[in-house]
C-alpha cells in the first residue's frame, strides 16, 4: 500500500505527475535538487521503516509532490515543510487536508516551535534531503532529538556512507561522530537514480536513525562535545593531539592535550577517523574537567 488516496492524483505516476505540473505552470528547479520520488516500492520501504503508528506525529522534510505525504497522512497526523510556494499549492491536490502544510526553508524554521506542540506524543520525522543543505538539516534535526524517537532520512548515496562510515574509514566525519552518539544509525535501502523524475546524476540511500533514550550525553555538555570533534577533525592530516591543541577555544595546548588523550586511553597519534564515539565522550569529559580545573 503506497497510501494514494481517493480523488487525489497519484504523485509516483510519471504521466500524471507532469500533467500536474503543467496545471500549475511548475519546471522542477535543479538549485534546489527538485527530483521527485516516482517508485512506490521505494515509498512502502520509507512507511514501513518508519512505522507510524497511530500515537506517533510525523514531520516530514521535502513533501514534494507528496509521495511519502500521502501514505503517512493515511496514518496519522502529517506536518510537512516544503519551502516551494507552487509545491505547496501542487501538495493541496496530492493530499488535500491529510497534511498541515509550512511553506518555508527548513534551515529557517525553528523546530522546537513545531516540536515542542504540547501533546506528549513523540514525533518521528521523514526527510527527503537535497545534497546543498544535508548537513545542516542533519545538525539541526539531531539538534532537536528531545522531541523526536526515529528519523528516516533519504540523501545522496556518498552522504549516506559518509553518516555509516566506521572508526578507521577515511569517510568518517565529525557528523559521523555526532550522529553515532545522538542515534543508532543503519542503511534501510539503497535507491537508485531511476526512481526519480527528473533523474539525478547520483543515486541515493534511506538511512534509519533510532535516537538513543537515555542520551549519551548530558545536554550541558553537548555543546562542547560538538566543539571537541570539530576540532579534531578540523585538520584531517593532523594527529589528533596537534588539531586539538590548535583549537583556540579548547584552550588546550600541545602537552595537556597529550596528557588529556592519553588519560583516556587515546594514542595521540592517531587521526580523529581512527577515533570511536565512545573516545570522544571519554574525550569531552576531560577537556570539560581540565576547564573547570583552570577556572579560578
Amino acid at each position: 500500500m503506497t497510501g494514494q488516496m481517493a480523488g487525489c492524483p497519484n504523485p509516483t505516476s510519471v504521466s500524471q505527475l507532469q500533467a500536474l505540473f503543467r496545471q500549475h505552470g511548475f519546471r522542477p528547479r535543479r538549485s534546489l535538487g527538485q527530483t521527485f520520488l516516482v517508485d512506490a516500492n521505494i515509498v512502502r520501504k520509507i512507511i514501513a521503516a518508519a512505522a507510524i503508528s497511530s500515537d506517533d506525529r510525523a514531520l516530514e522534510i521535502g513533501p514534494g509532490a507528496g509521495a511519502v505525504t500521502q501514505a503517512l497522512a493515511a496514518a496519522g497526523r502529517v506536518v510537512a515543510i516544503e519551502i516551494d510556494p507552487v509545491l505547496v499549492e501542487v501538495l493541496k491536490e496530492t493530499v488535500g487536508e491529510g497534511a498541515e502544510v509550512i511553506c518555508a526553508d527548513v534551515l529557517a524554521v525553528p523546530l522546537e516551535e513545531v516540536l515542542g506542540r504540547p501533546s506528549g506524543r513523540p514525533w518521528k520525522v521523514v526527510a527527503n534531503l537535497p545534497y546543498s543543505i544535508t548537513g545542516p538539516a542533519v545538525v539541526q534535526l539531531l539538534q532537536a532529538r528531545r522531541w523526536i524517537s526515529a528519523m528516516v532520512v533519504m540523501v545522496q548515496a556518498e552522504v549516506g556512507e559518509r553518516l555509516l562510515a566506521p572508526p578507521g574509514s577515511r569517510q568518517r566525519g565529525w557528523l559521523t561522530v555526532f550522529a553515532e552518539i545522538c542515534c543508532e544509525t543503519k542503511l534501510v535501502a539503497r535507491v537508485s537514480r531511476n526512481c526519480f523524475w527528473p533523474r539525478p546524476k547520483v543515486d541515493s540511500a534511506i538511512l534509519g536513525l533510532a535516537v538513543r533514550r537515555p542520551s549519551l550525553v548530558p545536554p550541558e555538555r553537548e555543546a562542547l562535545l560538538q566543539e571537541v570533534i570539530k576540532a579534531a577533525f578540523s585538520t584531517r592530516r593532523k594527529t589528533v593531539v596537534n588539531a586539538l591543541s590548535q583549537a583556540s577555544r579548547l584552550g588546550l595546548s600541545k602537552e595537556p592535550a597529550r596528557a588529556l588523550l592519553e588519560r583516556c586511553g587515546i594514542r595521540p597519534e592517531l587521526r580523529a577517523e581512527a577515533l570511536s564515539a565512545e573516545d570522544f565522550l571519554r574525550l569531552t569529559e576531560a577537556v570539560e574537567a581540565a576547564g573547570e580545573g583552570r577556572s579560578p
